[in-house]
């Protein structure tokens, strides 16, 4: 027996012996490396860029000797270009790889497969970066990272600044081979993605709605999501007997939602939203989920964005819709200063009567003392069982059935985080809950909540950016560049050509005088176009022989704003630019934000579809922000109209006019447009406050700001009149559609539809401004004091 055992190591000895590095400078030298790869072996990238690198990565390893893909020195080995990555095999590994500087030229970057055949299993993607590589059309598809197979793993990585359509990672549990699959994904940095503005902005999805009764089995246990707002599944479930456990959501804006399957768990996590808006945290549909163990702290999200939602389901649904919520537990979890913590039935409509049953709320801390409410129903509760909860709100302990008495421990941790708790123990029957969100045992009688009673150290060692992804790489900035300030006299094309010559983050100020262009000014990245003098606006206008359809036309991935200008869209007595400021008419890769203060702009009159601003489709505004500002004598004002493909899609997130006014609009002020009714997204935002429209869109049956489809309006404190012929100011439509402490006169009648607000401090009587000033409210007038901060309706002074 002892020569046996001697002979297998000397056996596993000389095997271990032989095993080759195989250190290769170009993908020649790598094809022929990878077809000798035995157990083992290594191939080796050297240091450099390797450009349009379509690496495939095979073999058959074993759990004591894998087959690994690696650099030379992590952070000096660099996958640039049109590069990808496909592996299939046994016991791989790919280790230190960085993808900057491109985009994957089909729809995945690093894929655990090649065809339908060939598949990776067993096989570990460590320490790896895809960094910003996106497709230079925003709207095109691809997701990062592929999982196929069965027991592989995703540790140590790090994934941030993806723009583009798609899925950043998808767990593919597709039938025999690749569900039951039991990956594991931990460890790694989820970086920063911003908001897209349409579905396919999830960070990780584990598989389909069509696959979504398969058992997928795979764990996303201890990442860090830092600023994943590109939807609001932040991370989508639809699949079956999977585990969310001990991960970090910071100001991320969505939730972790369980959209298709059952049997999922979601525990241990912390959900940190720093009472930033839209931020979220679990979203609970279909059949048995366990939902405990788990923190939320100063969220801010309603509806589909709530800190905790059960949905109503639609009855006899089919796959892609909204199953039934039966048999869910919430249970030992705290809420810390949320806003509405707790949203039950939410999606409550004629489809979806389904309300949950035979569900259990049981054993939790709400601590929200600034809040009045901490529980809104949209439908009956009658199926949810609630006991041994602890409530407390500005008006003190919740009480009635399933609400218990009794006061809290709050102690700040190292981290700065309130760390609630309670002495009140309850005797926990389920049998799975054994410890607290430290991984602290619970013991007989449990204390409520997610945190062990009078934890000090409670929540100082969870996922962050500390000690999730390789801890060598630094992600790409996305700081604001501060460039140069120039100094700009009048002239033809001193703009223009400043412009051309810039770099990211410029500033020219502009002296006095007239600006005249012979082309559009592109704005090719950041840039602050201002007036040199606060007292005395620059005049910036097209020659009257130039072809241009705007005086400005906006590029993508960037910051523009323009203050304390005269923009003047007239050519002639016939002639006019069509635009004053325009997008690219290509679809773009990254978001791009618009500021506009302190401004006149005016003469835009061109007939044939002219307007101040124009978005074409495939470009997005993060934030178009205005204020102090005037548009007049123009055929039409802002046109966000583009997006008609009925798919969700609208052109801005955040669209804000402060302290503006309209004037002698021939059309429309404002034409926002989200196509479709996704609800993966919750665009877009019109915020209108202390603005003044006079004169607009003064035809019969006609409306002063047109929308379809926009999920937040909030008008207040502005004033509509002049417009005798018009049909309504705006056409509101659902509950967070509103309008209040504003004046309507001779302009229609506000048209309210599914739930919209109109408050009970609107005016409808005449502004009364005194004659022959810019729109001064006279001491009499019934704008007097009657803002909702104070002041005037109408314009701040």
């Amino acid at each position: 027996m002892k020569r046996l055992i001697y002979i297998f190591i000397f056996l596993y000895t000389v095997s271990s012996l032989v095993a080759k590095d195989y250190r290769v400078s170009g993908i020649t030298e790598y094809n022929n490396a990878v077809k000798l790869l035995q157990p083992g072996d290594r191939i080796i990238l050297a240091k450099g860029v390797w450009q349009d690198a379509q690496f495939v990565f095979y073999g058959e390893g074993t759990e004591q000797q894998p087959i690994t893909l690696t650099v030379e020195e992590y952070g000096a080995t660099t996958i640039e270009g049109g590069s990808t990555l496909q592996l299939y095999g046994n016991y791989l590994v790919i280790d230190g790889l960085v993808f900057v500087n491109g985009y994957a030229p089909q729809k995945q970057v690093i894929e655990f497969k090649k065809g339908t055949e060939k598949v990776a299993n067993n096989s570990i993607l460590r320490n790896c970066v895809i960094d910003s590589y996106n497709k230079p059309d925003r709207n095109s598809e691809d997701s990062w990272v592929n999982l196929w197979g069965r027991n592989n793993e995703v540790v140590n990585c790090y994934f941030g600044g993806k723009t583009n359509h798609g899925v950043t990672l998808i767990v593919w549990p597709n039938g025999e081979g690749h569900n039951k699959n039991f990956h594991r994904i931990h460890k790694n940095y989820f970086g920063a993605r911003p908001r897209l503005g349409s579905n396919g902005g999830e960070t990780i999805r584990i598989g389909t709605s069509h696959v979504s009764m398969e058992n997928s089995n795979t764990i996303v246990e201890s990442n860090y999501f830092e600023h994943c707002n590109g939807e609001v599944e932040i991370l989508s479930v639809k699949s079956c007997e999977n585990r969310i456990i001990n991960n970090t959501f910071f100001e991320c804006e969505g939730s972790v939602v369980l959209r298709h399957g059952h049997r999922n768990e979601v525990s241990g996590n912390s959900f940190i939203g720093n009472n930033k808006p839209f931020t979220g945290g679990v979203r609970i549909i279909n059949e048995s989920q366990r939902v405990f163990n788990n923190y939320f702290y100063g969220l801010k999200g309603k509806d589909f964005r709530g800190p905790i939602v059960i949905m109503n389901g639609v009855p006899n649904s089919v796959a892609n819709r909204y199953h039934q919520v039966k048999d869910a537990e919430i249970m030992f979890n705290t809420w810390v200063d949320c806003e509405l913590p707790w949203q039950l039935c939410v999606g409550s409509d004629e489809e979806r009567t389904a309300v949950p049953v035979n569900s259990r709320i049981a054993n939790n801390i709400v601590y929200c003392p600034q809040e009045e409410t901490l529980i809104k129903s949209f439908d009956r509760t009658n199926g949810i069982t609630f006991a041994n909860n602890l409530l407390i709100s500005n008006k003190g302990v919740e009480k009635g059935k399933g609400f218990i008495n009794g006061t809290v421990t709050n102690i700040n941790n190292v981290n700065g985080l309130p760390i609630i708790s309670s002495n009140i123990k309850v005797d926990d029957q389920t049998g799975y809950i054994t410890s607290d969100i430290d991984g602290l045992t619970r013991k007989g009688n449990k204390t409520i909540g997610a945190i062990n009673n009078g934890t000090v150290n409670a929540l100082t060692n969870i996922a962050s950016a500390k000690n999730c992804g390789p801890s060598w790489y630094t992600p790409i900035s996305k700081e604001k560049v501060k460039g140069k300030v120039t100094i700009l006299s009048p002239g033809i094309d001193v703009l223009v050509k400043a412009v051309k010559k810039s770099n990211p983050g410029d500033i020219f100020e502009l002296q006095a005088g007239e600006y005249i262009n012979s082309q559009k000014i592109v704005i090719p990245h950041s840039l602050t176009i201002k007036a040199a003098n606060t007292s005395e606006r620059p005049v910036i206008k097209a020659d009257m022989q130039a072809k241009v359809n705007c005086i400005f036309e906006i590029g993508g991935n960037l910051d523009f704003s323009i203050n304390g200008l005269d923009i003047n869209g007239k050519q002639s007595d016939t002639s006019y630019v069509k635009y004053a400021l325009a997008t690219i008419k290509e679809s773009i890769a990254h978001s791009y934000n618009m500021h506009i203060s302190n401004c006149d702009i005016y003469n835009f009159e061109n007939k044939e579809g002219g307007a101040i601003y124009k978005a074409y489709k495939g470009t997005f505004a993060d934030t178009l922000t205005v204020i102090n500002s005037v548009f007049r004598d123009s055929y039409r004002g802002f046109a966000l109209n583009d997006e008609k493909d009925g798919k969700g899609l609208y052109s801005a997130e955040f669209m804000i006019f402060d302290n503006c006014v309209f004037a002698n609009i021939e059309q429309w002020a404002i034409d926002f447009l989200r196509g479709g009714n996704d609800e993966s997204t919750l665009g877009g935002n019109l915020i209108i406050d202390h603005c003044v429209f006079d004169n607009v869109n003064n035809r019969e049956n006609q409306t002063i700001i047109k929308h379809t489809g926009l999920i937040t309006i909030d008008i207040k404190n502005t004033v509509f009149f002049n417009s005798p012929l018009a049909k309504s100011p705006v056409r509101l439509s659902g509950r967070h559609n509103t309008i209040d402490y504003s004046a309507v006169y001779q302009a229609g009648k506000i048209t309210k539809v599914n739930g919209a607000k109109e408050g009970t401090n609107i005016i409808y009587f005449a502004p009364e401004y005194i004659k022959g000033t810019f729109y001064i409210p006279e001491a009499k007038s019934p704008l007097m004091g009657k803002a909702s901060d104070g002041n005037n309706i109408g314009l701040k002074r």
